[in-house]
């Protein structure tokens, strides 16, 4: 005894609670119905059913339209890689208690948790699988995270210490220029200035970090040695010098010498040294890099080795087009792994996917694998008819005609319009099929049997004409025995009756039809019927070894429905037929 819910396109929701069996019994009632989230409370404690365990956490159903959610940490206090192993332990239909978390009435969304500490009830996940802590694991994070800033705070002021001394060096030579420049200047104006006061070099007590303060007394010394050599050189040229161009803006070629090539040369060698001093810090970043990367190194091989673990495993569903890829890869020729990767873009909505996924399976399936790339062709025509147009449907269906059986094509395709309820066009192919399959039996018995499921008992009785009209007549008793199981089924017994009766009236020797009638009668008919079926059988004159037959079925009956008189009456009738058959043989 049951209360129907509900009765919407043929689907049934049934109820079993006693408040609804018996509205008038006061007892209390242990779980309230759930039919709206206003009935839902936060801090309530509920208790329903798993629906799902997807990447997003357990989904909860609290009733026929109301779900919650519960995140992967509100499920147990162990911390779980694998979501597998959630859905081992929580399978779909598993009554448990839950405790609402939060309620967003706006959104329609419930949280819910499955902690022992809010339900008071066991884990979810046992302790024998030695699993960590999400305190546990929180920490390990932690400490990972602070082992990472450490290094980052070295890698920083490493750098940090190598840019300051750049930007130092770089400020020194830029003195130096300065510096240089001035002298030379003073130099040409006044050259007794400078002989009668030699500049007094500081000495200063060399640092580690002061390496630049050397390098700046280098090139001064450097700086007068080359001084020096330009003297040397103007004078020679003064010795013997050329009648000189008049430039009537007053250009010295001495002051030309002495302003450009100098400087030049200090420049380039400023520039050897900077170049110098830049290469260290840079060798020092390079070492730290080196580390980092050893680092990152040791984590990507830990993730592969997880990875690979994941693989190895068997039981392991794929979530990704990627693990669909590879199972595709090691056996192509399966079409179970097509259909399910179909199936994965399917659920997704990505039907474009889902149909590129079919026709690259069409392309790859072995030729010789015939009933694979037929299961194929049908999973693309229930795409087609589910979610394309009937042009895209009958496109494919044309090329499927072509390439394999076209009667088997035809067959799933009525067989997909009839169960997606399209009959009309169900009955249009069936009528395709018999003007083109006109000496197929089982284009005759397929039609028949979806004209009795729509109780189209009458066209039945037609079909079995002209079925009789155009199949060749050694094919004939078995269309009607076959007509006949089907109007037992799903038509009228009385009439089902009538045809095996006729049949066997004009074919009494025919032992297996005998047999059908026997094994239909035991399941529909009454003990008299079959009684009286038996009785014939055994009265009839057909072979020792089909009457020996026919006597043990008919014990068997009479053992398992009858009593111990009509047992008697079987074995005396087996006895009479001995003897006959006996006598008979000596005369």
């Amino acid at each position: 005894r049951c209360y129907v819910l509900s009765n919407d396109n043929g689907k049934i929701q049934l109820s079993l609670r006693q408040s609804r069996l018996n509205p008038k019994n006061s007892s209390k009632v242990e779980d309230v119905e759930i039919t709206c989230i206003k009935d839902v409370k936060k801090g309530q404690l509920v208790r329903g059913y798993v629906k799902s365990v997807t990447p997003s956490g357990v989904f909860f159903g609290l009733s026929t339209s109301l779900l919650g959610r519960i995140l992967f940490q509100n499920v147990s206090t162990y911390f779980v890689q694998k979501h597998s192993l959630y859905e081992k332990y929580l399978p779909e239909g598993k009554l448990l208690t839950a405790k609402v978390l939060g309620v967003n009435k706006k959104e329609n969304h419930i949280e819910l948790s499955l902690l022992p500490e809010d339900t008071g009830m066991p884990s979810v996940l046992p302790e024998s699988l030695g699993l960590p802590l999400y305190g546990a694991e929180e920490e390990k994070r932690e400490d990972d995270k602070e082992k990472r800033e450490e290094l980052k705070l070295k890698t920083k002021q490493r750098r940090g210490n190598s840019e300051t001394k750049q930007v130092w060096m770089q400020g020194n030579s830029s003195r130096k220029k300065k510096i240089k420049l001035h002298w030379r200047s003073a130099k040409i104006r006044n050259q007794s200035f400078w002989e009668a006061k030699p500049k007094k070099r500081k000495v200063c007590p060399t640092d580690e970090n002061d390496s630049g303060i050397e390098v700046y007394y280098r090139e001064e010394e450097d700086g007068d040695q080359e001084e020096e050599a330009d003297k040397k050189k103007s004078k020679i040229r003064r010795q013997g010098k050329a009648p000189r161009l008049q430039v009537s803006t007053g250009f010295t070629w001495d002051d030309d010498v002495n302003a450009v090539d100098m400087p030049v040369l200090n420049q380039k060698e400023e520039s050897s040294d900077s170049e110098e001093e830049e290469e260290n810090p840079q060798s020092k970043l390079k070492k730290q890099t080196k580390k980092e990367k050893e680092l990152e190194k040791q984590k990507k091989e830990k993730e592969l080795c997880k990875l690979e673990a994941a693989l190895m495993d068997p039981s392991r569903q794929p979530q990704s087009a990627d693990d669909f890829d590879r199972l595709v890869l090691g056996s192509p020729n399966s079409s179970i792994l097509w259909l399910q990767y179909m199936a994965f873009h399917l659920q997704a909505t990505e039907i474009e996917k889902a149909r590129a996924v079919a026709e690259r399976a069409l392309k790859t399936i072995c030729f010789r694998e015939e009933q694979e790339k037929l299961n194929v062709w049908v999973a693309l025509l229930n795409l087609e008819n589910m979610y394309g147009t009937e042009d895209t449907l009958m496109k494919v269906f044309e090329r499927a005609v072509q390439y394999n059986e076209p009667l088997k094509v035809f067959q799933h395709l009525c067989d997909i319009y009839a169960n997606s309820e399209k009959y009309k066009q169900a009955e249009e192919l069936y009528h395709t099929m018999l003007r083109r399959f006109r000496q197929e039996k089982s284009v005759w018995l397929k039609y028949a049997s979806f004209l009795l499921k729509q109780g189209q008992t009458e066209a039945t009785h037609r079909l079995l004409e002209r079925a009789l009209k155009a199949l060749p007549t050694k094919e004939h008793v078995d269309v009607i025995s076959r007509f006949a199981q089907l109007e037992f089924r799903f038509g009228d017994t009385e009439h089902a009756k009538a045809l095996f009766e006729s049949t066997l009236n004009s074919y009494p020797k025919r032992t297996d039809i005998w047999s059908i009638y026997m094994d239909i009668m035991i399941k529909h008919g009454s003990q008299k019927e079959v009684r009286d079926i038996f009785e014939r059988v055994i009265h009839l004159n057909l072979a020792p070894k089909k009457m020996k037959f026919f006597f043990k079925r008919y014990l068997d009956y009479e053992k398992k429905y009858g009593t111990a008189e009509t047992v008697l009456a079987v074995k005396t009738a087996a006895l009479e037929y001995v003897e006959a058959k006996s006598s008979l043989a000596d005369t």
